[in-house]
């Protein structure tokens, strides 16, 4: 035990350790992700109705989505697919989650939505090419490593048509800023998200202020396992996210506010970015 924990209280070298797949291929912890993704009293696993509306609206008038090609990469249970949709967009949506691409099917049928649904690794998996649009949404581009996120980065530059845009978002050194370490542990750590009978959770968040990166590491034991789930976070500012795309050849980059398309105001919110290849 001694051991376990010590280790558990190390602080990795960054995005040495991944685990996101955990988060979307336990059972208990894919259907308790799904949860969070529909609550509309929180922004903890997607943002609030309002947010994502605002967000379509401006996508949609900066670049017409009707019979337009798009394609959400990491699209959970179609919270934005399904508006793109309806839309008139021809949408494509990744996701490796059976449990939350099940859902995003159910709704697609019930509301009439023409959907090409794929369970895939977008980091693994080829991309469908001639893409007008292409987005990445609430920080999934920000929980991957640098190389990784260099390969998605190309992998949607050769998907897009020469003047299409990759859309997504990042958060911002003011949301890291407001970031504290701290460790703490209970029983049934999260109100039971992490298992369905007893287990103790540990949390332990650390901050990597120079690169600025946070750690959320839990530690989970229950009377059959011990599981450990690692989220990383990069942080951004427009001038850190703009040198790394440009980097990855795109030929230009805008940021902008995440709910009205116009100029990011800074502070501590997420902000997008639009991409051009």
């Amino acid at each position: 035990m001694y051991e376990t924990l010590a280790d558990f209280l190390t602080r990795p070298t960054p995005f040495a350790v991944s685990t996101t797949e955990t988060l979307w291929t336990d059972p208990h912890i894919a259907n308790e992700m799904l949860r969070f993704h529909l609550d509309e009293s929180s922004d903890l696993a997607s943002r609030r109705t309002s947010s994502i509306d605002a967000f379509v609206g401006w996508l949609d008038r900066r670049f017409p989505l009707s019979g337009s090609a798009v394609t959400d990469l990491g699209c959970g249970p179609g919270l934005y697919t399904s508006r793109y949709a309806k839309r008139g967009a021809v949408v494509t949506g990744l996701d490796f989650s059976a449990n939350s691409l099940a859902y995003a099917r159910k709704t697609a049928e019930v509301a009439s939505l023409s959907i090409d649904y794929r369970q895939a690794d977008y980091l693994r998996s080829d991309l469908a090419g001639g893409q007008d649009v292409v987005t990445m949404i609430y920080g999934d581009f920000c929980a991957m490593a640098p190389d990784k996120r260099r390969l998605i980065l190309d992998k949607i530059r050769a998907a897009l048509k020469p003047n299409g845009a990759f859309v997504f978002d990042v958060f911002s050194k003011g949301m890291f800023a407001e970031l504290r370490e701290e460790t703490m542990f209970g029983p049934r750590l999260m109100n039971g998200f992490w298992a369905t009978g007893d287990y103790i959770g540990f949390k332990t968040t650390m901050l990597y202020r120079d690169e600025m990166i946070g750690l959320d590491r839990y530690l989970i034991s229950t009377p059959d396992r011990t599981l450990q789930v690692y989220n990383w976070m990069q942080y951004y500012t427009p001038a850190t996210i703009t040198r790394e795309v440009l980097a990855a050849g795109y030929s230009a980059v805008e940021i902008v506010d995440f709910a009205t398309g116009d100029a990011w105001q800074d502070g501590a919110t997420a902000f997008a970015v639009i991409a051009h290849p």
